[in-house]
């Protein structure tokens, strides 16, 4: 079967006649009609029906004109993504991305993708993930990368989608007596020396969200507004930190922090895409968009950065 059969079919279906689909296909009538019979041939079975001047289809030949659609629309799609790569060779993508995002998540893609498109540039500006929010907002950026402590940030300008739910983990000096364990309960951590983010964040709202949860008093001993102070600040014994896996990774596999599940709660942070529903992508965009939600590179960045971002 070829597609010029089942476009043909597919237009004499839509407009009911042979002779105003061969208009429509720029092709003489019995050009389309032998396209029909070489599709009924290979069907081995009768597609229309000609009552009249009309042409109607049969039981077979609705049931084809789904699949005819589905294939054709395919088609279509296919022709427009390449297209749209072919189009994306130049341009400049503008990004407002999170910390987090910006220093483990966002680099790894651009890499990858300045290899097929060494012409894009990139305008990338690392702000908290609520300034991202209301830069989309107004329309300062192409894309915004952001974390969330909620799967949904449920804006209503906003078109969201999730590229990453990573785990949240404990991390403790090599030193700490906890250093022995791959785990740890809610309820331990209300005896230990906190370091957290400040207040008004992403990260602190998830975790007042677990304090409230299991109603236990927790002993914040510091708060800091900096994950590079944070992480020293661990590594040096001074107190417990939460982070994320992707956050924290290049530390355990160094040694210098040690890690623990938490027991009682599935506690994730959501690394999330956004961009204006009005705002009109320009293809080099929508070409990095569809790159970094490609399922194959997106195996490739677990493969590299462990299963725990998921």
């Amino acid at each position: 079967m070829d597609l010029y059969k089942l476009k043909s079919f597919y237009t004499v279906a839509k407009l009911g006649s042979f002779s105003r689909a061969a208009e429509i296909l720029f092709l003489t009538q019995p050009a389309v009609s032998a396209q029909v019979k070489e599709l009924e041939y290979e069907y081995k079975t009768k597609l229309f029906d000609r009552v009249g001047r009309k042409t109607k289809l049969t039981q077979s030949g609705e049931v084809l004109l789904t699949f005819a659609k589905n294939i054709l629309d395919t088609y279509d799609e296919s022709h427009f993504a390449v297209d749209m790569l072919k189009d994306a060779k130049d341009g400049i993508v503008k990004i407002g991305v999170s910390g987090l995002s910006g220093s483990r998540v966002l680099p790894s893609y651009v890499s990858k993708f300045k290899t097929e498109f060494p012409e894009v540039s990139f305008s990338m500006q690392v702000l908290k993930s609520a300034e991202i929010i209301d830069s989309i907002k107004q329309n300062k950026f192409d894309l915004g990368i952001v974390v969330n402590s909620d799967s949904k940030i449920n804006k209503p300008e906003l078109i969201e989608h999730i590229l990453y739910k990573d785990k949240i983990v404990i991390g403790v000096s090599k030193n700490h007596p906890l250093a022995k364990k791959k785990s740890i309960s809610v309820s331990e951590l209300s005896n230990l020396p906190l370091i957290v983010s400040l207040k008004n964040t992403v990260s602190r709202q998830g975790l007042d969200k677990l304090f409230r949860k299991f109603s236990i008093p927790f002993n914040i001993e510091y708060e800091i507004d900096s994950t590079i102070m944070t992480k020293s600040m661990v590594e040096r014994n001074l107190g417990v930190a939460f982070f994320s896996t992707l956050d924290v990774q290049r530390e355990v596999n160094s040694n210098w922090i040690h890690s623990l599940e938490i027991e009682d709660v599935p506690f994730h942070r959501y690394i999330i895409v956004i961009h204006h529903k009005n705002r009109d992508l320009s293809p080099t965009v929508k070409a990095f968009h569809n790159f970094i939600f490609n399922p194959e590179k997106q195996e490739e960045f677990i493969r590299e950065n462990g299963p725990d971002c998921i």
